[in-house]
């Protein structure tokens, strides 16, 4: 990569470029000093900047705050777990969690989408109307809330913001949170104005037929040992696979690419900069030019990844399988002419959990 030479009073500051060159997180001062430079500096320096990300429904911070400071008729949601809400969270939101928007169908397997109509009694419940701005806020790198962000926007409720980052990102500019919950308003009898969109929604059939087409991507974004089929160990406890799936594997031919490869969890849980979202899509062969289906196990962390690849990166054809693994796994053990792929064999897979085990005892 070839950086324009400046003139004799930059020159200065062109060393200054060149040995920051590859930081992703240069603080706002020398943002500033960047901004001074030519144009193609800039188209060049502007994709190793996490500020530099734009897209649909996303905000920042400083943009959320702007907006709630001055608007008192949006609403605000949190989505955590209640005592994670409780802990604090920013000033006026609302407390959602999965089982609001999930489906409450007689399924006997979980973590599908809700209904329209099993929406629509959620957002009336909330006191929201088809006119309101809603903003969405979770505690990790955004997964959750453009989860429910995407289920509105399939339903037909467009104004829909995302803070970048969310909570972590709110804390860490050193903004305050609050304990104080806000009174719920009056119910509503909310109803979806325009038709539901379901060209972002791809079938179980659909990813079936997708197997052995080569002009088609399965994406797996779950965890590296969701998708290889190994036993792990989380909060202390040892899990065969995760829990809500009914068996271990992954759907054929799919490549997987784990979702928080596009967030920085570890800092401010804002997504990483444009040249690294290039760079770790292309490098697991998941290009623009190929349709992409993504799944994970419920369909959350797919609609992260679903929304880097459409909003962020520009990719005109990608969809969300949600039913993801749950619903693909309980049809395999049902018999259903469903297929599974195992990385990881069934003595291996014993074996495994055996040594798992064995670790966890010890340590009583």
């Amino acid at each position: 990569m070839q950086i324009v030479k400046q003139k004799t009073n930059y020159i200065f500051f062109g060393l200054f470029i060149s040995f920051f060159l590859f930081d992703c997180n240069y603080a706002s001062d020398e943002k500033k000093q960047v901004e001074q430079a030519d144009s193609s500096s800039i188209n060049t320096l502007s994709e190793l900047s996490p500020d530099s990300i734009r897209a649909k429904g996303l905000i920042s911070i400083l943009e959320a705050k702007t907006i709630l400071e001055q608007d008192s008729t949006v609403v605000l949601f949190e989505l955590s777990k209640k005592v994670n809400y409780k802990s604090g969270h920013l000033p006026n939101a609302l407390s959602v969690w999965r089982p609001d928007y999930e489906a409450k169908s007689d399924l006997t397997y979980g973590g599908m989408r809700a209904t329209k109509g099993e929406i629509e009694f959620f957002l009336s419940k909330k006191g929201v109307r088809p006119s309101d701005k809603i903003i969405l806020y979770d505690t990790k790198g955004s997964c959750d809330a453009l989860r429910l962000a995407w289920i509105l926007q399939v339903y037909g409720h467009e104004d829909v913001q995302v803070i970048n980052g969310g909570k972590i990102a709110w804390e860490k500019a050193g903004y305050k949170l609050t304990k104080k919950v806000p009174t719920v308003a009056e119910p509503t009898k909310y109803q979806f104005i325009k038709q539901p969109k379901d060209t972002t929604i791809v079938s179980l059939e659909e990813v079936k037929m997708a197997i052995n087409d080569s002009t088609i991507i399965i994406l797996d974004t779950r965890e590296p040992e969701e998708h290889l089929g190994q036993p792990y160990i989380a909060k202390g406890k040892l899990n065969a696979w995760k829990k809500g799936a009914f068996t271990y594997g992954c759907i054929p031919s799919a490549v997987h690419l784990n979702w928080s490869d596009a967030t920085n969890l570890e800092g401010d849980h804002r997504f990483k900069c444009l040249k690294d979202l290039k760079h770790n899509f292309i490098k697991a062969g998941i290009t623009p030019d190929k349709e992409i289906l993504v799944y994970c196990q419920s369909g959350v962390r797919s609609a992260h990844t679903c929304y880097v690849l459409r909003e962020i990166l520009g990719y005109p054809n990608v969809r969300n399988y949600d039913g993801s693994w749950i619903e693909w796994s309980y049809n395999y053990v049902m018999n259903e002419n469903v297929p599974i792929e195992r990385h990881t064999n069934e003595k291996e897979h014993q074996s495994m959990f055996a040594q798992l085990k064995n670790e966890i005892e010890s340590k009583k």
